[in-house]
């Protein structure tokens, strides 16, 4: 074997146990997702549709759902409606208009920050890992969420004098 030979079966190796590392780390995020958002979802009250935790791309709807009337006043009820008219237009659009999937990744956020101002009193800090993290770091704060007591909003007020 050639060294150019052995260096392209080196790459090949190391490509796919990179692939299969990725592969194992996307499952474990699926699974405390799907946890997390069904625990969330059943103590919320939608125990009737708590399943959407666990299909991929519904999940986020379930997300929505679970934030409909915490939204902006003028979002409230069409939240739901509004992400998924923006996911069928990341579908058919992205061809060409550039970055329009960042639209349903913002309103995805917007929808979690809801969340997490529901189950955590550090709202500045796990909004910002999961910009930073591009999303990724959501399924271990839903995990992580997924036990919790809502907070009082009346709890977070702090009067200073």
């Amino acid at each position: 074997m050639s060294n150019e030979e052995g260096f392209l079966v080196a790459l090949f190796a190391g490509l796919f146990v990179f692939a299969l590392i990725m592969f194992v780390v996307g499952i474990v995020l699926y699974i405390l997702m799907g946890i997390g958002l069904f625990k969330i979802a059943k103590r919320e009250g939608k125990g009737d549709v708590a399943w959407m935790a666990w299909v991929p791309i519904v999940n986020m709807f379930l997300l929505t759902q679970l934030v409909e009337n915490d939204v902006h006043e003028s979002m409230r009820g069409k939240f739901t409606l509004i992400y998924g008219l923006t996911l069928a237009a990341t579908f058919f659009l992205s061809a060409f208009i550039p970055f329009i999937g960042v639209v349903s990744s913002i309103l995805i956020i917007y929808g979690f920050y809801f969340i997490i101002q529901r189950y955590s009193r550090n709202v500045t800090l796990h909004l910002v890992l999961v910009i930073l993290t591009g999303m990724i770091a959501m399924p271990i704060q839903l995990f992580m969420f997924r036990n919790r007591e809502p907070i009082d909003i009346n709890d977070n007020i702090v009067f200073t004098e």
